[in-house]
C-alpha cells in the first residue's frame, strides 16, 4: 500500500518531533516514523539549555508532561587544579537550565506530535529511499507499505541511515562521500542512585587533564538519580573504557557521589557528530533535508544538540511551510537559516574547545571566571545558551549582558533543585 502526504520525518527525536510538530500546526499532511516504540532508552547527558527550553515551551511541550524534568539553579564547575567555581543561572522568572531523562522527553514529544496532528507510526523502519530532482520521495519500510512525499526530513541520527541508503543508491545531490566522517566525540554515561546530597544539589561539570579537551559531568533528576557521564576525543576502544574506569575511581567523582552510591546498569555510549557548517544539508535538489544529528548539529565546545535539534528541526519545517512550490528554494532557505543561526555560535565554540584542550587553558579561564561575580553570571547564561555563543565576539551585542528576560515555562514554574 502506498499513502501520500506532504512530509514525511523519518526519526522521532527531539529534530524530527520538532519538525512534524511545526509542519502539523501549519496545515500540511505529515508522517512521524520512527524504528523504535516510545517511551524508549535514549543515550544522553539529559541536560536542557536555555535555547532548548525555550524552543519546547514554543512547540507547546508542558513540563509536567516529563516526569524526570527538574529546573536547575546553579552549576559547579572544577578545574584541573581542583578549584571550584559556581555558576549561578539567571535569576529572572523562568526556567533557564534543567535536566530530564530522555526516555521521558522524547515520549512526551511524539505524542504531542500526534496531538498537533501529525500521523505517527512507531516500530517501523525505512529500508528504502529514492529521491530525483523531480518528483515525490518515494520510501519503503520493513513492514511492507510505502509512503510517496514531496519531501523528507531526515531526522534519524549520526550515522543517518537515509544518507546512507541514498549514497548508496547514486541519488543526485552531492558526493557519495559527503558526511560519511567518523564522529569527533564520544560520550559515555550511566546513572546512579543513591547519591550523596552534594551531587543533588546543583549540576556539576569537572575538567581533568585526561579529559581535556572534554569534560564530566553530574547531572541529577527529579526521581534521584544522577546521570553520570563523560564526553571526550574518539580514542581506540581500549582506551576509551580505561578513561570511564579511571574517571569513576577518581577522587573528585568518588567524593561527589559518596560510597552508598549504586552505578546502574547498563553503561551506554554514544558519537556525538559536530561540523554542521560542513555537512550536506540537503539531497535530492532539496526535497531531502538532514536535521539533528544527521545534520552534525552538535554544539561542538559542550556536545549539546538537543537545542541544536530543535532549531534545525524547526527551520527545516519552516523552510518546507514557506516555499514548498519550490524544492531548491527551500534547500537554500534552509541551509542559509542554518548558517544565520548555527554558523557562527559554532566557529566560536571550535576556538573554545582549543582554549580548553589543555590543563593551562582550562585552569586560567576557570581563575578568571572566579574573580568576578558578573562574569560567573553571564558565563552561565552564556554556556546555557542564553545568549548566542557568538555574542562574545560581537559587542554592539554586549546590552543584552543587562537584560532580564525571563527563562521558558516562566508562567508556571516546575518545582526547583534544593
Amino acid at each position: 500500500m502506498t499513502a501520500d502526504f506532504d512530509v514525511t520525518v523519518v526519526g522521532a527525536g527531539p529534530a524530527g518531533c520538532a519538525a512534524a510538530i511545526t509542519l502539523a500546526e501549519a496545515g500540511k499532511r505529515v508522517l512521524l516514523v520512527d524504528r523504535a516504540r516510545f517511551p524508549r532508552e535514549k543515550c544522553c547527558g539529559d541536560g536542557l539549555t536555555t535555547s532548548a527550553l525555550r524552543h519546547l515551551e514554543a512547540l507547546g511541550l508542558d513540563p509536567r508532561d516529563v516526569p524526570s524534568f527538574r529546573p536547575a539553579t546553579e552549576l559547579g564547575v572544577v578545574s584541573p587544579s581542583g578549584r571550584t567555581v559556581r555558576l549561578p543561572l539567571h535569576p529572572a522568572p523562568g526556567v533557564f537550565g534543567a535536566v530530564a531523562r530522555r526516555t521521558d522527553l522524547d515520549a512526551a514529544l511524539v505524542e504531542l506530535a500526534r496531538r498537533r496532528g501529525a500521523h505517527v507510526r512507531e516500530s517501523t523502519r525505512c529500508v528504502g529511499v529514492e529521491a530525483e530532482t523531480r518528483g515525490p520521495v518515494r520510501l519503503s519500510f520493513d513492514d511492507q507499505n510505502e509512503v510517496q512525499a514531496r519531501f523528507v526530513i531526515a531526522a534519524d541520527g549520526a550515522w543517518s541511515p537515509l544518507r546512507r541508503m541514498l549514497t548508496a543508491a547514486g541519488a543526485p545531490g552531492g558526493p557519495a562521500t559527503a558526511n560519511r566522517r567518523e564522529p569527533e566525540w564520544i560520550a559515555f554515561r550511566a546513572y546512579v542512585a543513591g547519591a550523596r546530597p552534594a551531587a543533588m544539589q546543583r549540576l556539576w561539570v569537572w575538567f581533568t587533564t585526561d579529559l581535556l579537551p572534554g569534560y564530566g559531568w553530574s547531572f541529577p533528576l527529579a526521581d534521584g538519580t544522577v546521570n553520570l557521564g563523560i564526553c571526550v576525543r574518539r580514542r581506540p576502544g581500549p582506551a576509551l573504557a580505561e578513561l570511564w574506569e579511571s574517571t569513576l575511581a577518581s577522587p573528585f567523582v568518588t567524593s561527589l557521589v559518596g560510597p552508598e552510591a549504586i552505578l546502574e546498569a547498563p553503561l551506554r555510549a554514544w558519537p556525538i557528530p559536530v561540523g554542521v557548517a560542513r555537512a550536506r544539508l540537503t539531497w535530492g535538489g532539496g526535497r531531502v533535508l538532514f536535521v539533528g544529528d544527521a545534520a552534525r548539529a552538535a554544539d561542538p565546545f559542550t556536545g549539546e544538540g538537543v537545542g541544536q535539534a530543535l532549531v534545525t528541526g524547526t527551520l527545516a519545517a519552516k523552510a518546507i511551510t514557506d516555499a514548498a512550490a519550490s524544492p531548491g528554494i527551500v534547500a537554500a532557505r534552509y541551509r542559509d537559516a542554518v548558517r544565520r543561526s548555527l554558523g557562527r555560535d559554532q566557529h566560536l565554540s571550535r576556538w573554545c574547545n582549543g582554549l580548553f584542550a589543555t590543563p593551562l587553558g582550562a585552569r586560567g579561564a576557570l581563575r578568571i571566571l572566579a574573580a568576578s561575580e558578573f562574569l560567573r553570571h553571564n558565563v552561565a547564561r552564556w554556556l546555557f545558551e542564553d545568549y548566542p555563543r557568538a555574542i562574545a565576539v560581537t559587542p554592539r551585542s554586549w546590552p543584552a549582558l543587562v537584560r532580564r528576560s525571563p527563562g521558558a515555562f516562566a508562567a508556571a514554574t516546575p518545582r526547583r533543585l534544593p
